[in-house]
């Protein structure tokens, strides 16, 4: 079980870094001069690699769930809540990285998916 949460927690961290890479380049106008130059972004093909990188370790997390006996039957939950878990590393991350803020409604949201999470886990 320890081993499916340090999995979730690795999940996380790449999808968030992942939007950051390749959100960090898509800036200002868009237009076709601006799609070539963002085709060969170093910033914008690493983060697709992690993002291919990111699921990966979504299929290691749902194929160890579903070996474990207590979570055999859930594991699809599992795999769920490994997602849910990294919309919220995506929000600190670009909160953090990206500067930018959040709204009331977002905190919230953001709060109702820790409270799902918990309930979910107990």
């Amino acid at each position: 079980m320890l081993l499916i949460v340090a999995w979730m927690v690795i999940y996380a961290i790449v999808v968030a870094a992942s939007i950051i890479f390749i959100g960090k380049p898509i800036e200002g106008n868009v237009h076709l001069g601006s799609l070539l130059r963002l085709l060969l972004d170093w910033r914008f093909l690493f983060g697709g690699f992690l993002a291919l990188g990111a699921r990966f370790v979504f299929v290691i997390i749902n194929n160890l769930a579903s070996k474990q006996p207590a979570l055999s039957d859930a594991h699809l939950t599992v795999a769920a809540l490994a997602t849910q878990l990294s919309i919220l590393t995506i929000i600190a991350a670009n909160s953090i990285f990206l500067h930018e803020h959040l709204r009331p409604i977002q905190m919230v949201g953001a709060f109702i998916i820790v409270c799902g999470v918990f309930l979910v886990f107990r």
